[in-house]
Parts: structure tokens; sequence; C-alpha cells
């Protein structure tokens, strides 16, 4: 019996349900009637009818709701009922917020109501993740065995250090506000794993024979808290906004840690090493930074982005007063810190999402509100 009572229930739920859904849908459209037919007490009375403005799933859709409140609005209006009226379109904006600016049908007393209130949003939230590229700039160069300027292998060529890029990571979320039209303001805060490895032939006593050669092979992680402050551009092009943005990050280093090997004369290797600890960084830093993307619109007041930024450190990253604090790299690996500057590129992804509160401007406020609107 059990076995058969529990079905029955759950079908009779999602009759109920469905049954209710399609009564709200069906009072909409027979208000839709009356007010095409000018019974506008008979209106408001049907939209009122039963739960169906209730914040529950039994009720309205969203996109219903916005229909009842734009119709209760304009009953009001039409009613000279100006308080119920503005409650109608606090209502409204609270389901749709932007509705004022997407919706070219609405009648002019209805755009002269939105007029007083604060439809754009307070502030918006991000969420990003994406992968960088690191580049580092060597501004002079030290070592143990040999220097750029001194030593040349046996053709002549100075011996130099390599650089090269290994993928990184990032993560982080902001908070974004509109300073005048198009142009805003945001601030992050972003995790960032930079990596990159350094290599080099060493000569141990001035002549380069294979015999005398070690290849220094190393690789060093670091982990960052980046918090930049930029200005960004919107160029708004329907439900696509292009954008360029330019600022400033400042830096603080979480770790940094260097793994790698000496081969050649007796092979070598450190593993994790902790910059850090040996006081061989700088903890703190900060660069410029620029880039360009693009954000999609996603129900109308929520949107994805794709952005490319490009970072260019300002500072030296290398603690020169500690450069020579490990044995492990001077003795065992022959290597010394360089004076280096760490530069980023990054492509993150993310979402947006914008947060609003409706609010009736102060006539003072509108006054302001409406001389820039005419400047426009």
């Amino acid at each position: 019996m059990k076995k058969i009572l529990i079905p029955l229930v759950l079908i009779l739920g999602m009759a109920l349900e469905s049954y209710s859904q399609v009564s709200c849908t069906q009072k909409l459209s027979e208000a839709e009637d009356l007010y095409d037919a000018g019974r506008l007490y008979e209106v408001t009375k049907k939209i009122n009818e039963g739960n169906c403005l209730s914040s529950g799933k039994d009720g309205f859709t969203k996109e219903e709701k916005i229909k009842a409140y734009r119709l209760l609005a304009l009953v009001y209006l039409f009613m000279d009922n100006e308080p119920d009226a503005e409650d109608a379109v606090v209502n409204l904006l609270l389901v749709d917020p932007e509705h004022p600016e997407n919706d070219p049908n609405d009648p002019a007393e209805l755009k002269y109501l939105f007029a007083k209130y604060r439809s754009k949003p307070i502030f918006r939230i991000g969420t990003f993740i994406g992968g960088n590229a690191t580049g580092i700039h060597s501004m002079k160069t030290y070592a143990v065995f040999n220097t750029s300027s001194n030593d040349f292998d046996s053709v002549g060529s100075p011996i130099s250090k390599q650089y090269s890029s290994k993928m990184g990571f990032s993560a982080g979320i902001g908070i974004e506000y509109m300073l005048v039209k198009n142009l805003e303001i945001l601030l992050r805060a972003t995790y960032a794993s930079n990596v990159y490895e350094v290599n080099y032939n060493l000569i141990s006593n001035g002549s380069y024979e294979a015999t005398n050669a070690f290849e220094v092979l190393l690789t060093e992680s670091q982990q960052w808290l980046r918090t930049p402050l930029a200005l960004r551009y919107n160029i708004p092009i329907g439900t696509v906004t292009p954008y360029v943005m330019g600022g400033v990050s400042f830096d603080w280093l979480l770790s940094a840690k260097m793994t790698g090997n000496r081969g050649g004369l007796g092979t070598k290797f450190v593993t994790d090493l902790d910059l850090v600890d040996l006081k061989m960084r700088n903890r703190t830093n900060w660069s410029y930074l620029g880039g360009v993307g693009m954000k999609v619109n996603f129900k109308r007041t929520d949107s994805f982005f794709i952005e490319a930024t490009y970072s260019v450190g300002a500072q030296n990253f290398v603690n020169s007063a500690n450069r020579y604090a490990s044995d492990q790299l001077n003795y065992n690996m022959g290597h010394i810190d360089d004076d280096m500057a760490i530069n980023s590129l990054a492509v993150k992804v993310g979402y947006i999402k914008s947060f609003y509160n409706p609010k009736k401007y102060s006539d003072k406020k509108l006054q302001k509100v409406n001389q820039k609107r005419a400047k426009k």
C-alpha cells in the first residue's frame, strides 16, 4: 500500500503545482485583456488574486512578474494613484533592475516615473580564473665563476643566462564601480603563481672546454597576492562590451622556492629551496598593468568576460643585501641571482554579477541626475 501511496502523492503534488502555474498564467492573460478593455479596477483585483505575486515557485515566473508589475504601474498611473504606482515600480525594479533601459515600449508616463528611481547597479563583483606566462627582465647580471662582461666562450661570444617562461595560474575576486558613463574603477585581489627557468653554462678556470663547463638549470616558483587598482573604459556594442584598462598593482610575495640541478663535472641538485626563508626575495613589490577584454551580457544584468593583461614589474624582486645567503646555490649550483624584475602576460575568464538597490532619488539628487541626462 505504501509503495502505491508515495507515487500517488508525488503525482498529485506535481499536478497541483502545474495547475497553480497555469492558473497564474491565465490570470495574467485575463488582466491584460481587462487592461485593453479599459476596466482598470478589475485589473488590479485580478493580478492580486491568490499568491501569484508571492516569491513561491507556484506563483508568477520572473517574466510574468515583470509584466504584472509593469501592468500595475500603468493602471495606478492612469488612476492617478501615484503611491501605489511607485510601489509597483520598486517591485518591478527588484525583479528586473535595468528594465527602464530594456523596454522601448514603455509609455512616457512610466518612463517619467522610472526616472525618479536609481536603476543602475550600486556595484559589481567579479570572479575569474586563468593562466599566465612569466617574463624576467635582468637588470644586472651576477655569477660565481664568470661575469657577462669579462668571460667568453671559445669563439668569443659572451656567456649569459637564458630566462624562459613556464605556465602559471591565477584566480581572484574583484569589486567594480561605475564612476561615470562607460568608465569604471575596479579593485581586485588575485592569487598568482609565476614560474620561470634560468639556464646557462659556467666556466671553472677561464677556458671553455667540456671538462671545465657546468650547465645550470634552475626553476623558481613564486606565489603572489596581487591587488591591482585600475580604470576600465567600456565600449558597449549591443550585448557585447569590449574594453581597455590600465592601472597599477601592489603585490605581496607569499612564497618563492627554487629547484634544479648543475650538470657536467659532478652533478648537484637543489630541491624546494625556500628563498623567502633565506630572505633572498623582497616581500613587497608593485607593477604597472594594461589590458584589453570583452564582456558578454548574460540575463541582462550580469556578464561573462575574457581578458588579457600585461604587467611590468617596477622593482627588483631580489633582495640584494642577501644575494649570497644560500651556500647551496653559491657552491653546489654555482648560481648567483641577477637583479630582476618580473613581467607577466595573463589571460583570464570570469563572471561579473551586478548588485542593485532600487531607491527613489531625493529632490536634490533627482535635479542633479536630470541635469546629467539633459547633457547627454
